[in-house]
């Protein structure tokens, strides 16, 4: 074993210059050699009915209300959990899913959802509204740490009055409390101690086996109301992106889940491959920036940052234009969009350089700092390496630490020990009001530790306020403080990719990240 294979066995790797360039600068010439593949749509009818699925990337945890920072979390676990709710890709409304209605009280402060009757869990026992009870309350509890809690922050009681009914008192009103259930999956209070290893859940597919490193497989539940036409789901971890693309050619997968620009391009030069995305940009990319850890507590050191990465040279090398370039999270789709934010900070290493220097750094002097970024994902090592090579060129230092996906979630939440870390975020199409009760902006639990005096109440009171233009005057004023304060460096915003065969045209991508394969059949 050499070096380098140590280094990935420890779940640590360096990377430098010429590895970004190898990934990326042959991209043009790996359109030539993926048409020389024979692509074989007769392997997709092998399959028997399970669909085998490309990915990345291992999860963390089978649990549902766990590990937001998880890629796959919901791509796999909302094929066994189910939400309240799904947000519709078409419409970008909150259709039914475990509710089957609900209806508002006048002041926005009480939500009333009546469930669907007649829904089991896998273990074969009635689903009913205590199982939303005290999902809700599981994550809002503390000792729990779910990292999905922010999203309920304002749910101030949860009740059942019968078995069908489940009622939500809000402590203020919150516009995007939909959006916000629609990635709060139920779980099932009597098996919460197999969560991890055996969980049980209402969704369409009941959990069969995990492999950690090589694969995550379900089954058709045949208790589900609306079943789905496919026998089994297996989830196949394939690192390497010409390694998912060669099984699409050869038939040992039938799909490749959340995939990269270099990627769609070359599989549009594919026979049989078909290339299924979101139609709204759902998500960005971005570095989250320790604000607790020293010099990165000082804003200059941040904007210097923000100053020294090339947006507009990333999406059109890295992402071939698929991507739209920004620096404000908040997507220009959303009304609350704070107008002609998007350009702010443009790419200009001498304003990187003369800030760096206000903050004591120069060439004599240089800035030191470290980049995590998680195995599987060629565009997050890309932008470390983008960074690294533009501080490097006005003489500063940066190392980029690739790790392991379980080690890199635990670097950066369970234990914060970081300066930078590449991360993306969906944004999904709701009120801003989840966005910045996210794990990335989220008063008390960001992942960039930033909670500067009066955050709180300005994020509370925008969620609260009823009127809409002075919701958007106080979503502006939060835009308008991020940017200043720059505790998180956001790169772009993107639609999310799967590449398939034609049944692979029937997964439902949910914005919020939240998938339906229900309707797949091969």
């Amino acid at each position: 074993m050499n070096e380098n294979e140590k280094a990935k066995t420890r779940g640590v790797a360096v990377m430098n210059r010429a590895q970004f360039l190898k990934l990326f600068g042959g991209a043009a010439a790996g359109l030539a050699v993926s048409t020389a593949f024979g692509f074989t749509p007769k392997a997709f009818a092998e399959g028997g009915g399970e669909l085998v699925v490309g990915i990345s990337s291992d999860i963390k945890t089978l649990d549902p209300q766990m590990s937001p920072l998880d890629v796959f979390r919901h791509t796999i676990r909302s094929t066994v959990f189910e939400a309240l709710v799904f947000i519709n890709p078409e419409t970008l409304k909150a259709d039914p899913l475990l509710a089957d209605s609900w209806e508002t009280s006048a002041d926005g402060l009480t939500w009333t959802f009546k469930l669907k009757p007649g829904v089991t869990w896998h273990n074969g026992s009635k689903f009913t509204a205590a199982d939303v009870v005290y999902s809700i309350k599981r994550v809002q509890d503390p000792k729990v740490g779910s990292p999905f809690s922010p999203q309920l922050v304002a749910v101030s009681k949860v009740e059942a009055p019968d078995d069908g009914t489940v009622v939500l008192t809000l402590a203020n009103t919150v516009p995007g409390l939909l959006a916000n259930l629609a990635v709060i999956q139920i779980v099932n209070e009597a098996s919460i101690g197999t969560i991890t290893t055996a969980p049980v859940g209402t969704g369409p597919f009941k959990f069969a086996n995990w492999a950690p490193g090589d694969h995550i497989r379900v089954e058709k539940y045949d208790g589900h109301r609306e079943a789905p036409k496919l026998a089994a789901i297996e989830w196949r971890i394939v690192p390497d992106s010409q390694a998912r693309l060669a099984g699409l050619q050869d038939g040992t997968l039938h799909m490749v889940a959340l995939v990269e620009g270099k990627d769609v391009v070359q599989a549009k030069s594919l026979a049989g491959v078909e290339v299924i995305q979101t139609k709204p940009y759902v998500l960005y990319e971005n570095f989250n920036i320790n604000t607790k850890r020293a010099p990165f507590d000082d804003k200059r050191v941040r904007q210097a940052l923000a100053y020294a990465f090339d947006r507009q040279g990333y999406t059109k090398t890295v992402w071939f234009g698929f991507a739209r370039p920004t620096i404000n999270p908040v997507p220009p789709e959303m009304a609350t969009y704070l107008p002609d934010s998007t350009d702010r900070y443009a790419f200009n290493l001498d304003k990187a350089a003369a800030l760096l220097a206000e903050a004591g750094f120069t060439k004599d002097k240089p800035l030191k700092l470290e980049i995590l970024t998680p195995t599987g994902f060629d565009s997050l090592k890309s932008m470390a390496l983008i960074l690294q090579d533009n501080l490097n060129r006005i003489g500063h230092s940066v190392t980029i630490r690739e790790l392991e996906i379980t080690v890199w979630i635990d670097r950066i939440l369970t234990k914060p020990d970081y300066d930078l870390t590449t991360n993306n975020y969906n944004t999904g199409p709701e009120d801003p009001a989840s966005m910045f009760n996210s794990p990335n902006l989220a008063p008390k639990a960001n992942v960039s530790l930033w909670n500067p005096p009066g955050y709180a109440d300005l994020v509370a009171k925008a969620a609260a306020e009823i009127d809409p233009k002075k919701q958007i005057d106080l979503y502006h004023q939060l835009q308008e403080l991020l940017l200043e304060e720059m505790p998180q460096l956001t790169v772009d915003h993107l639609p999310l990719f799967f590449l398939g065969n034609e049944a692979a045209k029937s997964l439902v991508i949910g914005p919020s990240g939240i998938d339906n394969y229900s309707r797949i059949a091969l």
